[in-house]
């Protein structure tokens, strides 16, 4: 049984997808437990614990565009339900890039990514900095404009050292402003990069590091839609991962590699709906963040519970599934930020 506080902490995570999906007791359950291992020092001794106000509407919303990909990415989950994740993982995430691109991208962009494309080639998205998780030290960087260098230092990307090009989120100048920069085949392949780590996924899916330096190209430049497109990104993208994570987990537990149990069985169904209705919204609003990365604490922690029953016989699958708990976003990243989002709407002490 969960403590009072972690139910106090995660009630704002479960109010913002309850806005769209009902929430069960065993995801509500697993929540408030995951609240209460995960608060920090600060909450613990300086936060005064009473509960958060939910706002009741937001007032300004914008619209989605299109997503031409997303008949193609229904179609990569409905393989993974009857094949494993691995078979469909590069071509998912180069779909996600896509989806990236028609957030952010210019018409000159995008018809490039087509060529290259049509050309047989493959893309990596690189988000994760050497740096660390906060972009105040990120060492990848571009300047505000043009002249100036370009400046790569990535990690565990996906596909990454088999990729012809690349699309790499970058602090630009000294500012917090992150942005997608579009590196082109001739640039990407001068490129320093090495695979890490053994391979994921049945050994479809390998992690690598990137590193370049090359003169900064404005071109090259993701900057349509403006800074919120990357948050606008990740609140479209972590639903679709959700997705095909769910159905790798079915795929496992058919060819008994998992075990699942009432409550596993019904968190993920939970999760495949929720995810539905938060891809079904169209729009993008205030809650719009919390909404995603609850959905994604939810399961990282569906993961980690299976892990601590022993409900996954392999470890190879084992270290699968807490990657993808580490990827996007870990627990504690989506526990603190929805904190830090709500933090200031608390109703006064009894």
């Amino acid at each position: 049984m969960s403590s009072d506080l972690g139910t106090v902490f995660s009630e704002s995570a479960l109010a913002a997808i309850a806005r769209h999906t009902n929430i069960p007791a065993a995801v509500s359950g697993l929540l408030a437990q995951s609240a209460t291992r995960l608060m920090d020092s600060a909450m613990i001794i300086a936060d005064p614990h009473t509960r958060f106000r939910q706002a009741e509407t937001s007032n300004v919303k914008t619209a989605l565009p299109a997503m031409p990909m997303s008949p193609v990415l229904e179609q990569a989950i409905e393989a993974t339900r009857h094949g494993g994740f691995g078979p469909q993982a590069v071509r998912f995430f180069g779909l996600l890039g896509s989806l990236m691109l028609t957030l952010s991208g210019s018409q000159a962009q995008t018809e490039s990514v087509a060529q290259w494309v049509a050309a047989d080639m493959t893309g990596a998205f690189c988000m994760t900095d050497a740096g660390g998780p906060l972009a105040s030290h990120w060492y990848s960087t571009a300047p505000l404009k043009a002249p100036g260098e370009l400046v790569v230092d990535k990690i565990w990307a996906m596909n990454a050292t088999r990729a012809d090009f690349a699309i790499v989120v970058v602090r630009r100048g000294q500012s917090m402003i992150l942005s997608p920069i579009l590196i082109a085949p001739d640039v990407y392949r001068t490129a320093k990069r090495a695979n890490t780590g053994a391979p994921f996924l049945d050994g479809a899916l390998p992690l690598g590091n990137v590193a370049l330096r090359a003169p900064f190209d404005a071109d090259s430049a993701m900057s349509k839609g403006g800074p919120i497109s990357a948050k606008i990104f990740l609140a479209c993208a972590r639903p679709w991962l959700i997705r095909a994570l769910c159905a790798h987990v079915r795929w496992l537990a058919a060819n008994g590699r998992v075990v699942l149990d009432e409550a596993a069985i019904e968190r993920i169904g939970f999760l495949e709906k929720a995810s539905l209705m938060q891809t079904a919204c169209g729009h993008f609003d205030r809650f719009s963040e919390d909404q995603a990365m609850a959905l994604k604490w939810i399961a990282n922690e569906t993961w980690v519970e299976l892990l601590m029953r022993g409900s996954v016989t392999r470890a190879t699958d084992q270290r699968d599934l807490l990657a993808f708990t580490k990827m996007e976003g870990s627990s504690y990243r989506c526990f603190l930020e929805i904190y830090e989002r709500n933090r200031r709407a608390r109703h006064a002490h009894a």
